[in-house]
């Protein structure tokens, strides 16, 4: 039987404060600057259709010089395959808990 790692943006919600702050610390780019890169990202879909690739997250961390290794693994890792996916999977979660912190 396979085991079934479960993505960290799936129990996001259910963090307390201590385990919350822990998560934004092992954060592969400050918490600012990933959710730039989702307020780019739903500014780039809104007059844009997604091609399925991240060509637009890779746009917005090319120019703000985030390591594009880790956190293109944290994305995927979590649903976030491309553009699209990174907001529907991981932003739409993100928002839910920090917009309320």
């Amino acid at each position: 039987m396979a085991i079934i790692k479960k993505r960290e943006i799936d129990v996001l919600a259910q963090m307390n404060g201590d385990e919350l702050e822990r998560f934004v610390e092992s954060l592969p780019a400050g918490k600012d600057k990933i959710e730039g890169l989702f307020d780019f990202l739903e500014m780039k879909l809104e007059t844009n259709t997604c091609d399925h690739t991240s060509r637009f997250a890779m746009q917005f961390m090319m120019q703000n010089t985030l390591n594009f290794a880790k956190l293109s693994a944290w994305l995927s890792r979590n649903g976030g395959y491309c553009d699209c996916k990174i907001v529907s999977e991981i932003a739409e979660i993100w928002r839910e808990v920090f917009d309320e912190s």
